[in-house]
């Protein structure tokens, strides 16, 4: 009997700590994977692919990563990376918007001119006849 106090509490603490270490997350559900930071040259080629699909509308992803040597799925985690920071994003939005400001087309182009549509003319109504 004098020993089976402590052996309880000793039994009540293991139990206590196996279902501690069980119930512990691991190092993957907590740590989430930190996205690393995009230098300045990474966010160049990022607007520079960008700004090539803006000029021409017809150009495919693939097509304009090419001159970067940069695969779709690279471009694409830096794409993520670049939309973890909101700074680079507007950095981003900016210059895409300088790019198309600075287009004559858009700028100052068809834009500003009025299209003249023609008016038609009235069609004549018919007066109804006055009963007398």
């Amino acid at each position: 009997m004098r020993f089976m106090r402590p052996l309880l509490v000793l039994s009540l603490v293991a139990v206590a700590g196996l279902t501690v270490i069980e119930l512990r997350p691991s190092a993957e559900e907590t740590d989430a994977p930190e996205l690393s930071k995009v230098t300045d040259s990474e966010l160049q080629t990022f607007i520079g692919v960008y700004s090539a699909m803006q000029l021409d509308h017809d150009l495919q992803i693939e097509q304009a990563v090419e001159p970067h040597h940069l695969t779709v799925d690279e471009f694409r985690q830096l794409e993520r990376r670049v939309q973890a920071e909101q700074r680079l994003v507007d950095k981003v939005r900016q210059a895409l918007l300088a790019q198309a400001n600075s287009r004559p087309a858009l700028a100052s182009g068809a834009a500003d001119t009025p299209i003249e549509t023609p008016i038609p003319a009235p069609s004549p109504t018919r007066r109804p006849k006055r009963k007398r």
